[in-house]
């Protein structure tokens, strides 16, 4: 068997039982992404000999048969710091002291059994919606005049390419909607973990730096790595009971700059969501159009938390050398940072308990919306151009991702088709908390109806 392209359950099945080795699986893996490299440009450091290395301990390992992700090939967002090599936060302007140490991320991925091939290309400081820098934008798999969005463009390439069947990017507020953007823009599921952000009052910079999510190209995949990286048991996906479940494609927040009022989606994606809402109820469940009102805090707490998190990453680094639209807003980040961010946190954790007592009020199990407003945005060199212009983008990207990772409710991102312009169609499930079980149940479920490509052509074409 070819193992590329293998879904990550699949190849931990088979190391567990002897049917294959890590050894094996990584080096061809690590073939793919050297035979890819030169086309994608998505890796920023690849470890081929350090990673067939550990795929050889790995197989040595005494607990090997209990190993959630055994031998499955990972890759990493370069904001994530991998031990011996440099941690590079988007560009070259942003570039940390070869680490110890591994991040928590990579060293919960090891504790698994995973093996880390390679860091990826992110958007400056984890920031934007786009991911490029002085090599210029990465293509969409899907289409190679469209961009990938970000931050973590590179992680999702390495997937939507079958280099690696699991990628880590970066997730939470600050974010620009994490790894849902650049999941939606590249026809990926992309998990963020549920959190609190009143757990981290007396942590802001933990807050603000970030945390991490999880792309894959299978509902059970993305599963058994949000458990790994959240510490919990892997859901056993089944068939959901019949569910409660509102749908809309008002986008949550307005518009930011001059952009006024609500970034609306064009006809085709709310004809998708229109074509899910049909299929879900055709399923059994009860759907209706129904949205909660987030009001205007909402969009100017996701904002706020934005630049103070831009500020605060900016601080680590010599400011002058970093991208003109990050010291932009890094600019209007210190602002916040210097007058405290209790009000930052108030907005934050009222928005969050406004949106929890609308499910428990109202009985919803889920909310569906679009995960991109349009098609991911042309593939241009965004870090080059101003900080409004960016604003813009961003703003269109993460019109629908961004607030559900600042408020920290579990949220989905999962292709239902394909668009008549060839990018993937894509939806967005967020649940209450509590309610991420019920997210992998339900995109299990739409998937087995609507029957997304998990490749784009391009790549079936190469022998997927």
């Amino acid at each position: 068997m070819s193992w590329p392209r293998a879904t990550a359950r699949q190849i931990a099945h088979a190391v567990r039982r002897g049917d294959a080795t890590a050894a094996t699986v990584v080096a061809e893996h690590i073939a793919e992404g050297e035979a890819r490299a030169a086309i994608s440009g998505a890796f920023t450091a690849a470890r081929g000999r350090s990673a067939l290395a550990e795929a050889k301990t790995v197989d040595e390992l005494p607990d090997l048969a209990s190993l959630s992700l055994a031998g499955v090939p990972v890759a990493v967002c370069e904001r994530f710091s991998v031990a011996g090599q440099h941690t590079r936060h988007g560009s070259n302007a942003a570039v940390l002291p070869v680490a110890s140490r591994d991040h928590e991320v990579v060293r919960r991925l090891r504790g698994a059994g995973a093996v880390v091939i390679g860091s990826t290309r992110s958007s400056e400081l984890g920031l934007w919606a786009s991911t490029d820098d002085g090599q210029g934008p990465l293509a969409n798999p899907w289409r190679a005049d469209r961009g990938v969005a970000g931050p973590s463009g590179g992680a999702a390439v390495v997937v939507a390419d079958g280099t690696v069947p699991l990628a880590v990017g970066s997730d939470g507020p600050g974010t620009a909607g994490g790894v849902r953007t650049t999941a939606a823009a590249c026809g990926l599921i992309g998990v963020s973990a549920e959190h609190d952000p009143a757990e981290y009052r007396e942590n802001t910079a933990g807050w603000l730096s970030g945390a991490a999510g999880v792309l894959a190209t299978t509902v059970g995949d993305a599963a058994e790595a949000h458990a790994v990286l959240t510490r919990t048991r892997p859901s056993v996906i089944s068939e959901p009971h019949r569910l409660r479940i509102a749908a809309t494609d008002r986008p949550p927040i307005g518009g930011v700059g001059q952009m006024r009022g609500p970034i609306n989606p064009d006809a085709e994606t709310v004809e998708s969501l229109l074509e899910v809402v049909r299929t879900l109820t055709d399923l059994g469940h009860d759907t209706r159009r129904f949205a909660p009102n987030l009001g205007t805090r909402a969009s100017g707490a996701s904002f706020t938390a934005w630049a103070a998190a831009a500020g605060q990453r900016a601080a680590r680094f010599e400011r002058a050398r970093l991208q003109r639209r990050t010291r932009r807003l890094a600019a209007v980040g210190d602002r916040t940072l210097r007058g405290g961010l209790s009000v930052l946190f108030g907005d934050g954790a009222r928005t969050r308990a406004h949106v929890v007592e609308w499910f428990t009020d109202h009985g919803i199990d889920v909310l569906v919306t679009p995960a991109l407003a349009a098609p991911a945005a042309p593939g241009e060199n965004w870090s080059r151009m101003g900080l409004r212009e960016n604003l813009r983008a961003s703003a269109r990207a993460a019109a629908f991702t961004a607030v559900w990772g600042l408020i920290g409710l579990p949220a989905l991102v999962l292709p239902v088709g394909t668009r008549a312009d060839g990018l993937p169609s894509t939806i967005q499930l967020i649940a209450p908390p509590g309610g991420g079980a019920v997210l992998f149940d339900l995109a299990s479920q739409l998937v087995d109806v609507c029957k997304p490509r998990r490749y784009p052509p391009a790549v079936i074409a190469d022998g997927a």
